[in-house]
């Protein structure tokens, strides 16, 4: 049985990011050169087919709902690899590496570090996301999780958060003990994503908003029963877990607040409960400088699991900057949890 556990990202040098909702009558953000629509450029890792369908995926969910594609770039991918080669061959699970207690593989101890360590010049902002699986084969394949871990992470706030804000170069490595030759058995879904401070973060028009998932999404993970840090601190996701996360936000430097949020089952129109909305003024892990709700970023999520191969309806309503807005569209899930 496989075993998702996903931490909380640990930016360093700053993280912007957009996200979010649209005003009402919206189908699409308005046309914003700052929002990346080619991202022609393979992986570098594009040999191992695992990163090149976790690259390709997390592409494809962000182009889908608006938020602009990521360019593969080699010193994220370089710096991906060699983070997850780090807690593999050192049997850990941080996002931060430490010279002393552990200097095989150390590249650097925060993110910005090990980014920069590998060639990655102009820092303005970066992100570090991983998923690991464990299952009782020790040899477990690899087949697969490339693209199991993105969705994981995609259906984690936290992580969520971090994958859909505006970096524009991403890396990305799927990582085992078959490719460090010793260490603890599982696999690492390991993402670094960043913008240079020159070229500065996507963001979207001031008026513009979006969601992910958004019209059309389909096979979201129906259940999030694994986030480190845990969204709902107390409660153990493992035996009581939530629904599938909807992330909503606008414009960084605008302020975002959700008025109404509803979710139903799109063939009976049957009622789903959502927990209260989070925004940075709830976030139960803020304030901070990265990581948690910025004022422009929210999410709603059921607070039981949703039904697999099912389709929701979801309605929001809100204001961006004091001005009113309405959203409504249908995702649907798929079987995994």
């Amino acid at each position: 049985m496989l075993a998702l556990a996903a931490l909380l990202s640990a930016c360093g040098g700053g993280s912007e990011g957009v996200g979010g909702l649209q005003p009402a009558g919206a189908q699409a953000p308005s046309p914003n050169p700052s929002i990346m629509t080619t991202a022609s450029t393979p992986p570098t890792n594009s040999t191992i087919s695992e990163e090149l369908a976790a690259y390709q995926f997390l592409n494809a969910e962000r182009g889908r709902c608006g938020f602009g594609l990521l360019a593969a770039n080699a010193p994220l991918d370089a710096a991906a690899r060699a983070h997850a080669d780090y807690l593999i061959v050192n049997s850990l699970n941080s996002h931060l590496e430490d010279a002393t207690l552990f200097p095989e593989g150390f590249t650097g101890t925060d993110p910005a570090a090990r980014v920069r360590a590998q060639g990655y010049a102009d820092l303005g902002g970066v992100t570090d996301e991983f998923a690991f699986f464990t299952s009782s084969n020790a040899a477990l394949p690899k087949s697969g999780i490339g693209v199991l871990g993105i969705r994981g992470l995609l259906n984690a706030p936290y992580h969520l958060n971090g994958l859909m804000s505006g970096y524009r170069d991403v890396g990305v490595a799927v990582r085992s003990r078959e490719d460090t030759g010793k260490g603890q058995p599982g696999v690492f879904v390991q993402v670094n994503a960043a913008y240079t401070a020159s070229a500065g973060p996507q963001r979207l028009g001031s008026s513009d908003a979006l969601t992910y998932p958004c019209e059309g999404t389909a096979n979201v993970n129906p259940q999030l029963s694994n986030e480190t840090p845990n969204p709902v601190p107390g409660r153990d996701l493992r035996t009581a877990p939530l629904g599938s996360t909807v992330y909503i936000a606008v414009r960084e430097g605008n302020r975002l607040a959700i008025t109404r949020a509803a979710m139903t089952r799109a063939a009976t129109g049957e009622s789903v409960a959502l927990r209260t909305p989070v925004t940075s003024a709830n976030d139960p892990h803020g304030p901070c400088l990265t990581g948690c709700f910025g004022p422009h970023q929210a999410y709603v999520v059921p607070d039981a699991p949703l039904l697999p191969d099912t389709a929701y309806t979801v309605m929001l309503g809100g204001t961006n900057n004091g001005t009113a807005f309405s959203r409504s569209f249908t995702f649907s899930t798929g079987s995994g949890g």
